[in-house]
């Protein structure tokens, strides 16, 4: 009996460790606090094979990297570019252009696609997204300008894979189309490996930077990496780029490229600064590294680049996991530092960070080992770091395994420059986070956003955070109003500043093929997305047929659903062009659902579309004319004002807006014209500031033609 009891009790707490690590498991944790990492130097093995430099060469090249740093102090970027030439002859670096890549313009366009709440704005709709990247001015009376860049395409045929670059003056809202450019037929942008880079001064040209992995032969050929550069200000200028680094055989691989700069430290010679991952296939696995590039002139579509010879820190050997390397430019105590950062090593637990002074970034010697930093023997994943320009702020984003299923987004952050390091966690729930990539704001030190995605759930969110002094704030569980897709393009984050300042935005593209680019915006709130009519519509008092224009005055749209009583379900107000143009968003309607448009102007007749129309996922922008035809208006409610070309208009004259032009409305009128009322006010029909006896003439016309609102 007594044994009989002791194997029970054993049992039952069997049961209750099982049960309590099931629940566990389930429900999880509490979010731990941040801790102390510490930076420990036992370095893993690694192939050097240093040139033997003498003494008195070591002396030249300090030499001339101390020139160096004069030049690029001053701005001479010729001086600089001659000095490289001096290294390059003492180290071995390679300076040239890059190889050529063949681009095909596709077309240039420049149509337009208070509160919190989360809305997205689609940027462009494609199909096979294949990568996503975002960079924002930061400098120059166009700041706040966010900018996306983006390659689709098939995965095999002779459809060309395209990039596409678009801009938003309103916070990530609404999108213009800047350029799409078309690729070699058969190269290939290997999936969600792209990164961008913003160069700028407030003075001069800007250029996008975009650098992305590919491959030959539709994906059968060589990995290579892709550089194209597109002046984004002015006429428009591109030119795209293979790297190639010295001693490149067929069989090495170039992937996960990513691009920094010091364009906040030094924005009239800024440097570009590259890294990519780089295996040599050998037996039970590779031979692996960094390969570094830098381009001392970035302000052309035409650069040259120099290519460190030997690989960042030296060749490792490592199996087949999923090495991932970063960088970031920093400044630390006036000393201008790169740094590289490697994840998914033979000790996965483990971050590598390697530095160097950006002078020695491109010549023979390798970077400095700082060592590595861990808080566990988990595994971490695609890491990705972030800095703020010129200062020695760092942060560091990284996968963590829990579990199988369960991965979290942890963060190691350096406030010191590298030195020292803590650890903790930007979301530590039960969900399967996957990769997340970080961007730092150049001018606000300790500020940084997150956006990743979570692949086991039934409805795939983006998902995003903000770090403000280095503190990681509440994460935004869902931006999303369709499901996104975590396995081809990850979402990425954005900066987005202005008069609501520096807050919350990300793209991320639609689950189903990869479909349309899409940028949320906000917060908080109810989840929508930004839809947008191209209207064109005139007032009949405000158009002047011989000018062949209309002064400007604002419109409200309604759109109301098109079964009585026909609800009013969104609003938007614009202020026309002086040909009647503007772009109405609403935040508020639904997919398949039928809305007539009605114009309400403050003193015409309210006029309604002659017919209802909908919105589709695919279709989130519509064009309305009313101009073009009397029949555009219910019942043809309008009056024509212009002809070659036919112009029609709303009819002017309701100045009580109750619907009818009558004698109420010219009572109204004449008081105010014989008070010698002037100004905006409604009873002024033909825009022009002052009530007098034309506009009494046009109502009263109107009103003799029993002028009425008609709607169904």
């Amino acid at each position: 009996m007594e044994k009989k009891s002791i194997l029970t009790s054993v049992n039952l707490v069997i049961f209750i460790l099982l049960f309590s690590v099931n629940l566990f498991s389930q429900g999880k944790k509490i979010k731990p606090p941040e801790i102390s990492a510490p930076v420990h130097n036992d370095q893993p093995a690694r192939i050097m094979n240093d040139a033997k430099i003498d003494v008195q060469t070591q002396d030249e090249i300090t030499n001339l990297q101390h020139q160096m740093f004069y030049a690029k102090q001053s701005g001479n970027i010729d001086g600089v570019l001659q000095i490289q030439k001096d290294l390059d002859r003492i180290t071995g670096s390679v300076t040239m252009p890059g190889e050529k890549m063949d681009l095909r313009l596709v077309e240039t366009k420049e149509n337009p696609n208070g509160q919190d709440n989360i809305n997205a704005g689609l940027v462009s709709s494609v199909t096979g997204v294949k990568g996503i990247a975002s960079c924002t001015e930061q400098v120059g009376p166009t700041a706040s300008r966010i900018w996306s860049s983006f390659v689709f395409g098939p995965n095999s045929g002779a459809t060309p894979d395209m990039l596409r670059i678009c801009y938003s003056d309103d916070g990530g809202r609404s999108w213009n189309e800047r350029v799409t450019l078309a690729f070699s037929s058969g190269n290939r942008m290997w999936t969600d490996q792209i990164d961008a880079e913003m160069i700028e001064n407030s003075s001069g040209d800007k250029y996008l930077w975009t650098i992305f992995g590919y491959g030959t032969n539709n994906y059968t050929g060589q990995y290579r990496v892709g550089v194209t550069i597109v002046k984004i200000t002015g006429a428009l200028n591109y030119g795209g780029y293979t790297l190639t680094w010295p001693g490149a055989v067929n069989s090495n691989f170039y992937y996960k490229p990513r691009i920094t700069s010091d364009n906040q430290s030094y924005p009239s010679n800024p440097w570009i600064y590259i890294t990519t991952c780089y295996d040599s296939a050998i037996a039970g696995g590779y031979n692996s590294g960094e390969k570094v590039a830098v381009c001392y002139s970035p302000y052309t579509v035409t650069p040259t680049f120099t290519y460190k010879p030997v690989a960042f820190t030296g060749i490792f050997f490592r199996y087949p996991v999923d090495y991932n390397c970063d960088i970031a430019y920093f400044k630390n105590g006036g000393q201008d530092s790169i740094l590289i950062i490697e994840t998914s090593l033979e000790d996965s637990s483990k971050i590598d960070l390697m530095k160097s002074s950006i002078f020695a970034f491109g010549t023979n010697s390798y970077g400095t080992y700082i060592g590595n930093i861990t808080t566990s023997s988990s595994r971490r994943y695609q890491g990705y770091i972030a800095s703020a320009g010129s200062y020695n702020n760092l942060m560091i984003v990284n996968m963590r395994k829990y579990s199988s299923t369960d991965w979290d987004i942890e963060y190691f952050r350096s406030t010191n420059g590298s030195a020292g390091w803590f650890s903790g966690y930007v979301d530590y729930r039960s969900n399967n986070s996957t990769r997340a990539d970080i961007v730092g704001f150049r001018s606000a030190p300790g500020t940084y956003a997150v956006a990743y995605s979570e692949n086991n759930l039934s409805f795939v969110p983006v998902v995003y955070c903000e770090a403000s002094n280095n503190v990681w704030g509440a994460i935004v569980p869902q931006m999303n109003g369709t499901n996104t897709n975590p396995f081809t393009t990850q979402p990425r984050p954005g900066i987005k500043y202005g008069p609501v300042g520096e807050s919350c935005f990300a793209l991320w593209t639609e689950y189903s093929g990869s479909t349309n680019v899409w940028a949320s915006l906000g917060c908080s709130g109810n989840i929508g997305t930004y839809r947008n009519i191209w209207f064109r519509g005139v007032m009949q008092g405000f158009w002047d047929a011989p000018a062949d224009t209309m002064r400007n005055d604002t419109l409200t749209l309604l759109l109301r659903k098109d079964v009585s009583p026909y609800l009013i379900v969104d609003s938007s107000k614009m202020l026309l062009s002086n040909d009647g143009l503007a772009t109405f968003w609403f935040t508020n309607t639904q997919n398949y659902v039928n809305y007539y448009i009605v114009a309400k102007h403050r003193n015409s007749i309210e006029t309604w579309s002659a017919s209802s129309f909908q919105f589709t996922p695919a279709s989130v922008s519509y064009t309305y004319d009313f101009t073009s035809a009397p029949s555009q208006a219910y019942g043809s409610n309008e009056t024509q004002v212009d002809i070659l070309p036919d112009l029609y208009a709303f009819y002017s004259g309701d100045v009580n807006q109750d619907g009818t032009v009558d004698l109420s409305d010219i009572i109204l009128i004449y008081n105010d014209a014989n008070n010698f009322v002037s100004g905006y006010v409604n009873s002024d029909v033909n825009g022009d500031s002052i009530t007098d006896l034309s506009d009494v003439i046009l109502t009263y016309n109107n009103a003799n033609s029993f002028v009425s609102l008609i709607r169904p």
